[in-house]
């Protein structure tokens, strides 16, 4: 055998036992009213991704999401994996059997980690518009 040879079937076996390979997407999963740590504004650096595939994760996961929700005065975030595209998109929403309206924004993104606050952050002149929007309708 040549040295060659050798250092190929080295790196081989280096690459096999060594290296974890993952093609599963990672996204950040957590809903404000139950955590927290899942502000819209997100400080925490302590906080990692968690891969979406897995025993208890979305199937197909190909898409990583934030959404935010304006009612009564309370903003809420949840971040999930998924595996439709839900679009960038802000809506109103007024359900029947309540007065006020309801303001929700949904940002989609398709890298590891893509959700948290640095890649998709709304400015807070948004979230004040928003509130804004809701005193004037109530």
């Amino acid at each position: 055998m040549t040295i060659v040879t050798k250092c190929f079937l080295g790196l081989i076996f280096f690459t096999t036992v060594f290296v974890n390979v993952s093609n599963a997407l990672s996204c950040f999963v957590c809903d404000s009213k139950e955590d927290e740590h899942c502000p819209e504004t997100w400080t925490r650096r302590d906080i990692l991704p968690v891969e979406c595939g897995g025993p208890d994760g979305v199937q197909d996961a190909r898409f990583c999401i934030k959404t935010i929700a304006v009612f009564g005065g309370a903003v809420a975030t949840k971040r999930f994996c998924s595996s439709r595209d839900l679009d960038n998109q802000c809506i109103e929403v007024k359900y029947p059997q309540d007065e006020k309206m309801y303001y929700s924004c949904t940002y989609t993104c398709s890298s590891d980690g893509c959700n948290g606050t640095s890649r998709l952050h709304i400015p807070s002149f948004f979230i004040f518009f928003f509130i804004a929007l809701l005193s004037i309708r109530i």
